[in-house]
Protein backbone atom coordinates (compact mmCIF):
# COMPACT_ATOMS: atom_id res chain seq x y z
CA UNK A 1 0.00 0.00 0.00
CA UNK A 2 2.80 2.43 0.88
CA UNK A 3 4.48 1.64 -2.45
CA UNK A 4 1.29 2.67 -4.28
CA UNK A 5 0.92 5.94 -2.34
CA UNK A 6 4.55 6.98 -2.71
CA UNK A 7 4.28 8.16 -6.39
CA UNK A 8 1.07 10.09 -5.61
CA UNK A 9 2.61 11.80 -2.58
CA UNK A 10 5.77 12.57 -4.56
CA UNK A 11 3.76 14.18 -7.40
CA UNK A 12 1.79 16.25 -4.87
CA UNK A 13 4.98 17.43 -3.16
CA UNK A 14 6.55 18.44 -6.48
CA UNK A 15 3.37 20.01 -7.92
CA UNK A 16 2.43 22.13 -4.88
CA UNK A 17 5.41 24.55 -5.11
CA UNK A 18 4.95 24.84 -8.88
CA UNK A 19 1.28 25.76 -8.45
CA UNK A 20 2.15 28.31 -5.76
CA UNK A 21 4.83 29.84 -8.00
CA UNK A 22 2.37 30.06 -10.90
CA UNK A 23 -0.18 31.81 -8.63
CA UNK A 24 2.49 34.29 -7.50
CA UNK A 25 3.36 35.04 -11.14
CA UNK A 26 -0.32 35.61 -11.90
CA UNK A 27 -0.55 38.09 -9.01
CA UNK A 28 2.56 39.91 -10.28
CA UNK A 29 0.97 40.19 -13.72
CA UNK A 30 -2.21 41.62 -12.18
CA UNK A 31 -0.24 44.18 -10.13
CA UNK A 32 1.72 45.17 -13.24
CA UNK A 33 -1.58 45.82 -15.04
CA UNK A 34 -2.62 48.20 -12.27
CA UNK A 35 0.61 50.16 -12.69
CA UNK A 36 0.55 53.24 -14.87
CA UNK A 37 0.56 52.84 -18.62
CA UNK A 38 3.52 54.44 -20.41
CA UNK A 39 2.08 57.30 -22.47
CA UNK A 40 5.19 59.39 -23.10
CA UNK A 41 5.52 60.77 -26.62
CA UNK A 42 3.66 62.88 -29.15
CA UNK A 43 -0.14 62.85 -29.29
CA UNK A 44 -2.63 64.43 -31.69
CA UNK A 45 -5.68 65.65 -29.79
CA UNK A 46 -9.17 66.59 -30.98
CA UNK A 47 -11.51 68.39 -28.61
CA UNK A 48 -15.03 69.64 -29.00
CA UNK A 49 -15.18 73.44 -28.96
CA UNK A 50 -18.30 75.54 -28.62
CA UNK A 51 -18.95 75.57 -32.35
CA UNK A 52 -16.66 72.91 -33.83
CA UNK A 53 -13.89 70.42 -33.18
CA UNK A 54 -10.47 71.90 -32.46
CA UNK A 55 -7.12 70.23 -33.02
CA UNK A 56 -4.12 70.33 -30.71
CA UNK A 57 -0.96 68.36 -30.07
CA UNK A 58 0.72 67.25 -26.88
CA UNK A 59 4.25 66.20 -26.09
CA UNK A 60 4.09 64.12 -22.91
CA UNK A 61 6.86 63.07 -20.55
CA UNK A 62 6.10 60.50 -17.87
CA UNK A 63 7.99 59.83 -14.64
CA UNK A 64 6.18 56.99 -12.88
CA UNK A 65 2.65 58.24 -12.42
CA UNK A 66 3.54 61.93 -12.94
CA UNK A 67 2.98 63.67 -16.27
CA UNK A 68 4.51 66.83 -17.64
CA UNK A 69 4.74 68.26 -21.10
CA UNK A 70 3.62 70.82 -23.60
CA UNK A 71 0.18 71.39 -25.06
CA UNK A 72 0.14 73.12 -28.47
CA UNK A 73 -3.36 74.41 -29.17
CA UNK A 74 -5.17 77.11 -31.12
CA UNK A 75 -3.86 79.77 -28.72
CA UNK A 76 -0.24 78.67 -28.67
CA UNK A 77 1.93 76.55 -26.44
CA UNK A 78 1.09 75.92 -22.78
CA UNK A 79 2.55 73.78 -19.99
CA UNK A 80 0.80 70.55 -19.05
CA UNK A 81 0.92 68.68 -15.71
CA UNK A 82 -0.98 65.64 -14.54
CA UNK A 83 -0.95 62.01 -13.53
CA UNK A 84 -1.64 58.49 -14.77
CA UNK A 85 -3.17 55.79 -12.58
CA UNK A 86 -3.46 52.48 -14.41
CA UNK A 87 -5.51 53.33 -17.52
CA UNK A 88 -6.88 56.57 -16.05
CA UNK A 89 -5.38 59.92 -16.92
CA UNK A 90 -5.89 63.44 -15.64
CA UNK A 91 -3.98 66.55 -16.62
CA UNK A 92 -4.32 70.31 -16.56
CA UNK A 93 -3.30 72.84 -19.18
CA UNK A 94 -2.73 76.43 -18.05
CA UNK A 95 -3.42 78.96 -20.81
CA UNK A 96 -4.32 82.55 -21.44
CA UNK A 97 -7.93 82.90 -22.64
CA UNK A 98 -9.80 85.88 -24.05
CA UNK A 99 -11.15 86.64 -20.58
CA UNK A 100 -7.97 85.97 -18.62
CA UNK A 101 -5.99 82.98 -17.41
CA UNK A 102 -7.79 79.66 -17.46
CA UNK A 103 -7.17 75.99 -16.88
CA UNK A 104 -8.40 73.13 -19.04
CA UNK A 105 -8.90 70.14 -16.74
CA UNK A 106 -8.76 66.88 -18.76
CA UNK A 107 -9.81 63.46 -17.43
CA UNK A 108 -10.05 60.25 -19.39
CA UNK A 109 -8.96 56.71 -20.06
CA UNK A 110 -6.08 55.22 -22.02
CA UNK A 111 -6.53 52.30 -24.41
CA UNK A 112 -3.20 51.50 -26.06
CA UNK A 113 -2.38 54.35 -28.42
CA UNK A 114 -5.73 56.10 -27.90
CA UNK A 115 -7.18 58.24 -25.12
CA UNK A 116 -10.70 59.60 -24.65
CA UNK A 117 -12.37 61.68 -21.99
CA UNK A 118 -13.87 64.98 -20.99
CA UNK A 119 -12.41 68.40 -20.35
CA UNK A 120 -13.70 71.14 -18.12
CA UNK A 121 -12.67 74.79 -18.68
CA UNK A 122 -11.99 76.55 -15.35
CA UNK A 123 -11.41 80.26 -14.83
CA UNK A 124 -11.12 82.85 -17.58
CA UNK A 125 -14.80 83.71 -17.24
CA UNK A 126 -15.98 80.29 -18.49
CA UNK A 127 -18.08 79.32 -15.47
CA UNK A 128 -21.72 79.91 -16.30
CA UNK A 129 -20.98 80.99 -19.89
CA UNK A 130 -21.25 77.76 -21.84
CA UNK A 131 -18.01 76.51 -20.34
CA UNK A 132 -19.38 73.08 -19.45
CA UNK A 133 -17.81 69.70 -19.90
CA UNK A 134 -16.65 68.80 -23.42
CA UNK A 135 -15.35 65.61 -25.00
CA UNK A 136 -11.81 65.01 -26.26
CA UNK A 137 -9.83 62.19 -27.84
CA UNK A 138 -6.16 61.72 -28.66
CA UNK A 139 -4.07 59.36 -30.77
CA UNK A 140 -0.36 58.67 -30.22
CA UNK A 141 1.70 59.69 -33.19
CA UNK A 142 3.39 56.74 -34.88
CA UNK A 143 6.96 56.15 -33.76
CA UNK A 144 6.73 58.48 -30.75
CA UNK A 145 6.62 55.81 -28.03
CA UNK A 146 10.21 54.72 -28.67
CA UNK A 147 9.30 51.03 -28.27
CA UNK A 148 7.93 49.97 -31.65
CA UNK A 149 10.14 52.09 -33.89
CA UNK A 150 13.25 49.81 -33.99
CA UNK A 151 11.11 46.75 -34.82
CA UNK A 152 9.32 48.72 -37.51
CA UNK A 153 12.64 49.74 -39.09
CA UNK A 154 13.77 46.10 -39.09
CA UNK A 155 10.56 45.09 -40.89
CA UNK A 156 11.09 47.85 -43.46
CA UNK A 157 14.70 46.74 -43.97
CA UNK A 158 13.53 43.15 -44.51
CA UNK A 159 10.93 44.29 -47.07
CA UNK A 160 13.53 46.36 -48.91
CA UNK A 161 16.02 43.48 -48.96
CA UNK A 162 18.52 45.20 -46.67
Amino acid sequence: MIKRLFPIVLVCLVAAPLLLAQDALGQDAQSNQSQSTNIGGAWQLSMQGRDSAQQASMQLQQDGSKLSGTFQGPRGSSPLTGSVDGNNISFNVQMQGRRGAMTLAFTGTIDGNKMTGTLQPQGGGHEGHGGGSRSWSAVRQQGSSGRSEPAQRQDEDDENGL
